[in-house]
């Protein structure tokens, strides 16, 4: 789960030291966003655009569009509340100890971290709660649902091949067209859309239009759509950016969320090859019991090990006195596996061994085993570790697709009413 961007914003939230102002800027639905939030919002947005060495667009294009991402983030966890999806004190500490964690502290030191900046820790909790319930609602109510062929795989692979492992940079601008919208609002949006293909055409600054203008969830970033590799790209995006050279602009794109300008920023990688390393193993597993107690199990696993070395047949002991029902009947034969695949106190055991060796006894969470290595290989993985990361890519790009229309159905059927004063942003009631 990515929390990174939410922790910044919680923590630039914090800082402002100013009295709250509870004046309501939006309702939304049963609930509202309060003055307060809107200026920590926007106090993170200005830090974000500074970092990314973005000029600020004029204070009321960023204040519109700080509020809509905040009327999206209430609208989500709403429609959360509604199916009944919480996050409890103790899921949260589990998810705060987590990021403790990275930091190399335990969660009390990074709360306390965290109070000795002069830091809101509550309001870092609450900011971290919302992002995972949306995380939860996300996964409900798309993700769940993205089935993925063998055939998607394979049309997926025959039209992309081009971009195998290939990473863009992409910078985009949406201007979105609401879901059954009548011919000319989609006219309208074309003609908008055209106009600011054209002043990026003729020069002007792709970060400061997207700021302005794009409907994207990455219109505060500039567009900027960071990296990507090429297989992770939604399918028009990935058609478009193979015709293209660095700093180049697309022709203008089309689909049912609206209109698309895109421009690939950078580029990096290429294709390459993979290689795995594969361990056939056989093994016998003594299990500790009611009539074989643990020290007993462990000396039976000695004797069977100095058999073994003095010449007997593994294969044979294994059949006869293994407690793996699984590989009992081919003599403890593991067959073919790749790295990851065993227990890690198995494979630590079985990575020392060169082909012929036994290990001596050792422990693992299903009991004692006598280990051999059988046979290792190098195997050509790159079919399969490419019908993978499709598989992988084709889930992201078709929820991240319905989650975006999903999303703007939600702010489409929700109450929203905006209680800024044009003149100076501060709330009318």
């Amino acid at each position: 789960m990515r929390f990174a961007a939410l922790l910044a914003l919680a923590l630039a939230a914090a800082r402002l030291h100013a009295e709250p102002i509870d004046r309501i800027v939006a309702v939304v639905n049963e609930g509202v966003v309060l003055q307060s939030e809107l200026d920590r919002a926007l106090q993170f947005s200005r830090q974000q655009l500074a970092e990314r060495k973005i000029p600020p667009p004029p204070e009321e294009v960023l204040r519109t569009q700080v509020l809509e991402r905040l009327v999206l983030t209430r609208v989500q966890t709403q429609r959360a509340q509604d199916v009944g999806i919480r996050v409890d004190d103790r899921e949260l500490n589990e998810v705060l100890g987590g990021i403790a964690a990275s930091n190399k502290m335990t969660l009390a030191q990074f709360a306390e971290a965290v109070r000795k900046e002069g830091l809101d820790y509550l309001a870092l909790r609450e900011q971290i709660r919302d992002e995972v319930i949306i995380q939860r609602l996300r996964a409900r109510e798309i993700e769940h649902r993205i089935l993925v062929t063998d055939q998607d795989i394979n049309l997926f692979l025959a039209n992309q091949a081009q971009l195998d492992r290939s990473e863009y940079r992409l910078s985009h601008i949406l201007v979105a067209v609401p879901d059954a919208a009548p011919t000319e609002a989609r006219a309208k949006a074309r003609a908008k859309a055209e106009e600011l293909l054209k002043r990026l055409q003729a020069g002007e600054d792709f970060a400061q239009l997207a700021i302005a203008h794009s409907d994207g969830q990455h219109a505060l970033a500039g567009g900027d759509l960071d990296w990507r590799a090429g297989a992770d790209l939604p399918e028009l995006f990935a058609n478009a950016v193979q015709t293209l050279q660095r700093g180049e602009i697309a022709p203008l794109l089309e689909n049912a969320s609206g209109f698309h300008v895109l421009k690939l920023a950078d580029l990096r990688g290429g294709p390459e090859r993979k290689t795995i390393i594969e361990t056939r193993a056989q093994h016998v597993l003594l299990i500790p019991n009611a009539l074989r107690g643990e020290e007993q199990t462990k000396q039976e696993a000695r004797r069977i090990y100095d058999r073994v070395k003095q010449g007997e047949d593994l294969g044979g002991i294994a059949r006869q006195a293994s407690d793996d029902t699984g590989s009992k009947a081919v003599g403890g034969d593991l067959g073919w596996q790749p790295a990851g695949v065993f227990a890690p106190e198995f494979e630590a055991a079985i990575d020392k061994l060169a082909p012929g060796q036994v290990a001596a006894p050792f422990r693992s969470p299903f009991g004692w085993h006598v280990a051999r290595v059988v046979e290792r290989r190098t195997r050509d993985a790159t079919d399969e570790t490419r019908r993978a990361r499709a598989r992988a890519a084709i889930q992201n790009r078709k929820a991240a697709e319905e989650y975006d229309m999903w999303l703007r159905r939600l702010r489409a059927e929700a109450y929203v009413e905006i209680r800024l004063d044009p003149s100076g942003g501060k709330a009318t009631s």
